[in-house]
């Protein structure tokens, strides 16, 4: 019976080392083992982009505004309400002098929206009107260069609210969404690093480094030129599922038309 006992425990033993080495890097982390280093880093791990939030912002909630029950004009069939495609806490940083913001739109009968953005103290700097007629999806909202526009200074934040307007004779049913923005700016090696990149590889370094707004610009961009491919689909979805907003991921992106 000992005898037994002893092949069995031996025949144990030398499958599990057959078993791990078969595994894979990938296998052996989720497993608890250290993956190997390439030049001092850790492999690519593929995935997808992941936003990771500076710690600053994160401990820095400003105060949020309850969200407006549709109703009237604005009713819609979609389950997900007007949303701006922004981390939780509506803070969102940029390295860009003019920055875009997106925001999903549910398909109502509104007819206009209205794009608001607000220095330090509150002062208007851009407004733009936007036609929403028919439209349903994700947009994206540009602070243009050239409507002389003063550009967003380094170290300053702004409020930015996106309103959908429900009854322009009766305001108190219009749909807001509100957050903020901070330009920031990156270092020489991050720099370095965005030139010898493709826009894969900088919605990454983007993301890596807490600049939501570029991160998201340039993958929808992206994905605007080449709509068919999967790769840029699975990142999009990749990085919005970060930020809670997966749901959102597989809607389109859809172009609006700023009035004159």
């Amino acid at each position: 019976m000992k005898k037994v006992t002893k092949f069995l425990i031996t025949l144990t033993s030398v499958g599990s080392i057959v078993l791990i080495a078969t595994l894979n890097a990938s296998q052996l982390a989720v497993v608890g083992q250290p993956i190997p280093e390439v030049d001092g880093k850790p492999p690519t791990v593929p995935g997808g982009p992941r936003f990771i939030q500076p710690t600053e912002d994160i401990d820095d909630r400003p105060p949020t505004q309850p969200r407006r029950p549709v109703r009237g004009g604005c009713a819609s069939i979609s389950q997900l309400g007007l949303t701006a495609l922004v981390p939780k806490n509506k803070i969102g940083r940029t390295v860009s002098d003019y920055p875009t913001f997106f925001f999903y739109l549910p398909q109502t009968e509104a007819e206009l929206a209205e794009f608001i953005l607000q220095d330090q103290n509150g002062n208007p700097i851009y407004k733009q009107d936007v036609t929403i007629s028919n439209l349903s999806g994700v947009i994206g909202v540009s602070i243009p260069a050239s409507q002389n526009v003063p550009p967003l200074e380094v170290g300053k934040s702004y409020t930015w609210n996106f309103t959908v307007i429900c009854d322009s004779q009766d305001r108190s049913s219009d749909q807001i969404e509100s957050g903020t923005v901070r330009r920031v700016e990156i270092s020489a090696d991050i720099r370095r690093q965005l030139d010898q990149a493709d826009p894969r590889q900088k919605t990454v370094i983007y993301a890596e480094n807490g600049i939501w707004l570029d991160a998201l610009s340039t993958l929808a961009a992206a994905r605007r030129d080449q709509p068919n491919d999967t790769a840029l689909k699975a990142d999009w979805e990749s990085l919005l599922d970060s930020v809670t907003l997966g749901k959102i991921a597989k809607e389109p992106i859809v172009q609006t038309k700023p009035q004159p």
